[in-house]
């Protein structure tokens, strides 16, 4: 009889499970003593997580209990305070006071500084990812496609994942209203698979021009609210920096900061006598320059939908703000900041860009090509890429940070839908370091 009562508990609280949770759970940001982790529901739902250290499993937590409602597409976004460094944790979903069997997993970041060397780490950078709905989708054509792809990343067991633009990847169906926004939001975070990418790694996001409306909109787009808000419901780290109009924010992990920029709800690409054209805006590169100034961080990573370095004057790219990009620079070469390294999505081709100046150190770029959209042939001239490195293929790319305190360097590995290996690089930091100026 009590075997029979536990049967038919577990198989409730599975079909409850599944009748209920419609994406995630997601790990949207983990720090030392924090995590939060995102989670969507099907229909309004009352929701809490309940969470435990493997080194002392019997200490048991519980967030606060979120319901979950429609007007935000029964979207929930919970902060594990109880999280110490170093530690590993499962979790557990609670449904309606019904405990999920599900459980997951997550390991905090180890607690290095001024105690040990940094740690090695191994990030996964995402680009554009296209999912297919075949009722919205032109005839004859498939705009995205090899999802198995997201399999190889997991294999890969990053400590982090980024995701570089296109997230969502709007359509016209999609511009005119939030539900729109908020519908395409869904189907794409809804084919990711397997789930451990999500649950058991932490994910963040950068807004590129097509998961924010039209192209070249920017400030004076007319679903400019809505726009914004769905993204930060779906990538809710870009909360953070709260005084900000524009969607940027910071994350550490070892030795590495990532600074992510906006480069679309605050463009304007006008160019008249009096009007200069913009992609960042004053307010967010003010805010840039301090955030790097300050930090400790030996590698600093600029993520940006647009790219930063190459040279060809598109809308797509800051240097069609050419005052921009020139202020950048120089603030990057006059203030000495060094262990720069720029990474860029929203596109359909990859490419490594490298500026060389004869008295500074080198500015690398990475564009990342698309992850499961179609690849586009390439009509730019980049005459700062690096030969070799051109991709014209659905791909990934792991970077890792490795090496020795004193001697620490960058690989970057660009991989095929296949698994297999495109071209890679060795990039020391010295090549980012004052020291290479001279």
């Amino acid at each position: 009889m009590i075997r029979h009562i536990l049967i038919t508990f577990y198989i409730s609280a599975s079909i409850a499970s599944s009748e209920t949770l419609l994406n995630g759970p997601m790990i949207s940001d983990l720090s030392f003593r924090e995590a939060q982790v995102w989670i969507q529901t099907k229909t309004p739902t009352s929701i809490r997580i309940q969470y435990a250290s493997e080194n002392n499993p019997t200490d048991t937590y519980y967030t606060q209990e979120i319901h979950t409602n429609e007007a935000n597409a029964c979207i929930a976004n919970f902060t594990l305070s109880k999280v110490e460094p170093g530690n590993t944790y499962t979790y557990k979903i609670k449904i309606n006071d019904i405990l999920q069997i599900e459980e997951y997993k997550f390991k905090s970041p180890f607690y290095f500084y001024e105690n040990t060397p940094p740690p090695n780490v191994r990030i996964a950078i995402l680009g554009s990812h296209y999912a297919v709905e075949k009722a919205f989708e032109p005839p004859y054509r498939i705009l995205g496609d090899g999802y198995n792809i997201f399999n190889k990343i997991y294999d890969r067991k990053p400590d982090l994942n980024l995701w570089v633009g296109h997230t969502a990847h709007l359509r016209f169906s999609d511009k005119d209203s939030k539900s729109g926004y908020l519908k395409r939001y869904t189907k794409a975070r809804n084919i990711i698979k397997p789930k451990g990418l999500l649950s058991e790694i932490p994910n963040l996001g950068i807004l590129s021009d097509q998961d924010y409306g039209n192209t070249n909109a920017g400030g004076d787009l007319s679903l400019k609210t809505d726009a914004l808000e769905s993204f930060k419901l779906f990538w809710p780290k870009t909360n953070m920096i709260k005084q900000q109009n524009a969607l940027c924010y910071t994350y550490r992990i070892s030795d590495a900061e990532f600074f992510f920029l906006d480069a679309q709800s605050q463009k304007s690409i006008i160019n008249e006598s009096k009007i200069i054209p913009k992609i960042l805006g004053e307010e967010q590169i003010k805010w840039l320059k301090t955030a790097l100034t300050t930090s400790h961080a030996k590698f600093k990573f600029i993520i940006s939908g647009s790219p930063i370095l190459n040279p060809v004057k598109s809308t797509k790219h800051l240097s069609y703000a050419t005052k921009e990009q020139s202020e950048l620079l120089e603030f990057f070469r006059n203030n000495q900041i060094e262990g720069l390294f720029f990474i860029s999505g929203g596109s359909y081709k990859g490419e490594l860009t490298k500026v060389v100046h004869s008295n500074s150190y080198y500015f690398y770029d990475l564009t990342v090509g698309p992850l499961t959209a179609n690849p586009k042939p390439d009509k730019e001239l980049n005459f700062f890429r690096v030969p070799g490195t051109l991709s014209l293929e659905r791909q990934y790319t792991i970077l890792e940070i490795f090496g020795e305190e004193e001697d620490r360097k960058l690989k970057i590995s660009v991989y095929s839908q296949a698994d297999i290996e495109i071209w890679s690089r060795i990039v020391p930091f010295e090549e980012l370091s004052i020291e290479k100026a001279y």
